[in-house]
């Protein structure tokens, strides 16, 4: 079990989420808002004065739940994020990392845009006041033919800002895992910038190993005899764990 800090919103505090599973990756559907909500609430475990219990990861602010994935992703797949990028200018692709624990550490907070209230309250200059946004409000967000406009109008509590202006301080006050990446293609030295998302970043990595999961799922069951329950009631680095001994026994012979 980790326990992880959320600092954002009206809950803060902290949380506290179990290893990942095979049947939390293979609950995954998509890379969207739905379905990280969706796997925050089956990782998170019931532990008395938890900022957020199970079946409340919706109410956890979107910058929290994405140190939550954040956290998760370091945990299970390690911290180094690797991607293939390909160059707009000459197609030619190449690959990209980094650290992401460098990435959270250099994420923080501008106070300095708004005043801090109570409970997760702001104070903009001309006295709007806001909350910052929650897995609901973004929920609500995308179901509105006008998104943007339906996410300010939930946070804005009062006051008259804009919805461009709202935007763009709760971005500074709240910031997610998220960042613009220079990259300069190899090939023909164009430089360009790549974005980088941990929610979707992490639910894709998760849909692409299906494949390499059902190949797991075949070599445990044959192994050992697990039915397919068993198999993904596993830790995903217990499953595969038990897997590399497997094949290491397979080299032996």
């Amino acid at each position: 079990m980790r326990r992880i800090e959320v600092t954002y919103g009206d809950r803060p505090g902290y949380v506290f989420v179990r290893p990942l599973r095979g049947d939390d990756e293979e609950s995954v559907v998509d890379a969207d808002t739905w379905s990280a909500i969706a796997l925050v609430d089956r990782l998170l475990v019931d532990v008395a004065g938890a900022a957020c219990a199970p079946g409340e990861a919706a109410a956890l602010s979107a910058a929290d739940r994405d140190q939550v994935l954040a956290a998760v992703y370091r945990a299970e797949l390690g911290d180094r994020v690797a991607s293939t990028v390909t160059c707009p200018a000459c197609a030619a692709q190449f690959d990209l990392d980094f650290r992401l624990s460098a990435l959270c550490a250099a994420i923080r907070p501008e106070p300095e845009v708004a005043t801090a209230g109570a409970a997760g309250r702001y104070f903009l200059a001309d006295g709007t006041e806001l909350r910052v946004p929650t897995g609901h409000d973004e929920l609500a967000a995308a179901m509105s033919p006008d998104p943007e406009h339906t996410l300010a109008a939930r946070c804005r509590l009062s006051g008259d800002a804009d919805d461009a202006t709202i935007a763009a301080v709760l971005e500074r006050i709240a910031p997610l895992v998220s960042t613009e990446l220079d990259a300069v293609c190899p090939e023909c030295g164009h430089a360009h910038l790549v974005r980088f998302d941990v929610q979707p970043f992490l639910l894709a990595r998760l849909l692409a190993e299906r494949d390499q999961r059902l190949t797991e799922v075949h070599r445990l069951a044959r192994g050992y005899g697990w039915s397919l329950s068993e198999i993904l009631s596993l830790p995903r680095s217990r499953r595969r764990a038990y897997v590399e001994l497997i094949e290491r026994e397979q080299v032996v012979r």
